[in-house]
């Protein structure tokens, strides 16, 4: 079995999240629990793992194989999913906040505040779709 299948994306992840944490620690909000807590920042891991693999599938079975097709389509959803679900989700949670602020203190004491970040910008997706095509362009010439 060739590895390089998983190993190359795996790579090209968590490169991703170290590049987060570089730019988290640039913009003064350094915090390893960023890497397992939260969603968002630059550059998209997700969007970077997923490219990853149809990038290296694209490369070695052709773009015109039915296997690049399937990991086009599941890119495509993650990507999705990354630029416009979970800014939804976080559009929502802004708007939860705000509501249970306004209740008196008894109130909202025992109610949680929700996280508002929880998707990516389109230039966090777009890093994270360069790193992606690029780390493994790079990987796949060893």
């Amino acid at each position: 079995m060739d590895y390089s299948y998983i190993i190359i994306p795996i790579i090209t992840a968590i490169t991703s999240q170290v590049l987060k944490l570089l730019t988290d620690g640039i913009k003064g909000n350094f915090d390893f629990k960023n890497l397992f807590e939260t969603y968002g920042g630059f550059p998209s891991s997700h969007t970077a793992f997923a490219v990853s693999i149809a990038t290296l599938i694209g490369l070695r079975q052709n773009i015109d194989s039915p296997i690049f097709a399937m990991a086009f389509v599941f890119t495509t959803l993650i990507v999705r999913d990354a630029l416009g679900f979970r800014n939804f989700l976080g559009r929502q949670a802004k708007i939860l906040n705000y509501l249970i602020n306004k209740l008196p203190n008894g109130e909202r004491k025992n109610l949680p505040h929700f996280r508002e970040r929880m998707g990516h910008n389109s230039i966090e997706v777009l890093g994270g779709a360069i790193l992606g095509i690029g780390l493994t362009y790079f990987l796949n010439l060893l």
